[in-house]
């Protein structure tokens, strides 16, 4: 690759790939100016240091992430969309552990873009459970309430605590259906 070809997107793409082979702690511009064929120098025209390009790939991560919700949902309301949300997250997090580990060690508040973000996957969260919930509080509760279940299913998952018999996806029904059982009370 020549360094007119480089691109902010391509060496977000190439830095995710080669963190899923080598894991994110060892990724660092030498290695990744490997992998892209160039002199690590010239990722500074792109990126100013390590901890910018991963808030870029956190941005470019939960940017895909957005618009898959959106797109799944459209259609999709009440318990539908609470399932589906669910899901969506889930799959995400699965097929993009590299990004999602990101995702949760890279505070938002840092960044306003990370913030944006952010703010519109809550924003989706409260538009769902508004038509249960008119409480702003207990709508908020509830909204954490979601999110810290579904990272935590992820996590526990991806740190391999959930071995045996019992099926993970019939347990993430089952959790999920418990949370939608609790906005009927």
């Amino acid at each position: 690759m020549h360094k007119r070809n480089l691109t902010r997107e391509k060496i977000i793409l190439v830095s995710f790939c080669l963190a899923d082979e080598i894991g994110i702690n060892q990724l660092n511009f030498q290695k990744i100016a490997e992998k892209l064929d160039v002199k690590y120098p010239s990722l500074y025209n792109h990126f100013n240091n390590m901890d910018e390009l991963k808030i870029e790939m956190t941005v470019y991560m939960l940017n895909k992430m957005n618009q898959k919700l959106m797109h799944r949902l459209i259609g999709k309301s009440g318990y539908d969309a609470i399932r589906e949300y669910a899901g969506v997250y889930k799959e995400f997090a699965f097929e993009n552990k590299t990004a999602y580990k990101l995702f949760i060690n890279i505070p938002s508040t840092k960044n306003n873009e990370l913030f944006n973000l952010m703010r519109k996957i809550t924003h989706i969260i409260h538009e769902i459970l508004n038509s249960y919930i008119k409480d702003e509080i207990l709508l908020v509760h509830k909204s954490r309430t979601l999110r810290s279940l579904l990272h935590g299913f992820i996590s526990l998952y991806s740190f391999g605590y959930f071995q045996g018999d019992v099926d993970l996806e019939d347990t993430f029904k089952s959790m999920i259906d418990d949370f939608i059982s609790s906005l009927n009370k």
